[in-house]
C-alpha cells in the first residue's frame, strides 16, 4: 500500500492542495472548478502531473431527491454518476457508481474515515491525516481524494482546505 500526503499551499502567488508521494514527488493538484448541473461551492478537480484531469461535483438537488445526494464525475469528456442509497445514507456515507464499466463504492468506515472499494476489494482509504492507496489507476486515486470533500460535506464538518480552494485573492 502506498501512502500519499496532502500539502496545503497558501501563498499570494498560488493557493491550493498538492498531493505528493512518500518520496516527495508531486502526484497532482486539487482545485475548485465547476461542472454543469452541480453546486459551484462543492465542485472540485484533480489534475495529475501527466495532465489527466478528473472533476467531481455535488449535483444540484431537486425536491424529490432532497435526501439523497448524487455526484457527477467528469473524466475524459464523459460524465459518470455516483449516488447515495436511500435510507442507508442517514447512518453512514455510502456512494455507489461505475466508471469505465467498473463498479466503485465509497463507504464511511469508523476506523479510517472514507474507503474506496473496486467491486468487493478495498483499494484505498483517506482521513484528515493520511491517504493510502493500493495499486490504483490515476482516476481511482483522484476519485478517492475528491470524494473526501463530498464526505466532509455529508458529515457537515468544516474542511479548511475546501475554504482555501474557493477563496479569491
Amino acid at each position: 500500500m502506498q501512502q500519499l500526503y496532502a500539502k496545503v499551499i497558501d501563498q499570494e502567488s498560488h493557493q491550493g492542495v498538492t498531493i505528493t508521494d512518500s518520496s516527495n514527488n508531486v502526484v497532482g493538484d486539487v482545485f475548485a472548478t465547476t461542472i454543469s448541473g452541480c453546486d459551484e461551492k462543492n465542485t472540485y478537480g484533480f489534475q495529475h502531473v501527466d495532465g489527466a484531469e478528473i472533476l467531481l461535483g455535488l449535483q444540484r438537488r431537486r425536491f424529490k431527491d432532497f435526501n439523497v445526494a448524487k455526484y457527477t464525475l467528469e473524466y475524459m469528456g464523459k460524465h459518470y454518476t455516483f449516488k447515495e442509497r436511500k435510507l442507508k445514507n442517514f447512518m453512514n456515507f455510502r456512494a455507489d457508481g461505475s466508471v469505465l464499466d467498473t463498479p466503485y463504492i465509497f463507504k464511511d468506515d469508523k476506523e479510517v474515515t472514507l474507503t474506496l472499494h473496486r467491486e468487493d476489494n478495498l483499494i484505498g482509504s483517506i482521513n484528515d491525516h493520511k491517504i493510502f492507496v493500493e495499486e490504483t489507476s490515476d482516476i481511482e486515486t483522484s476519485m478517492l481524494i475528491l470524494m473526501y470533500f463530498m464526505y466532509k460535506l455529508y458529515k457537515r464538518e468544516d474542511y479548511h482546505i475546501a475554504r482555501l480552494l474557493h477563496r479569491n485573492w
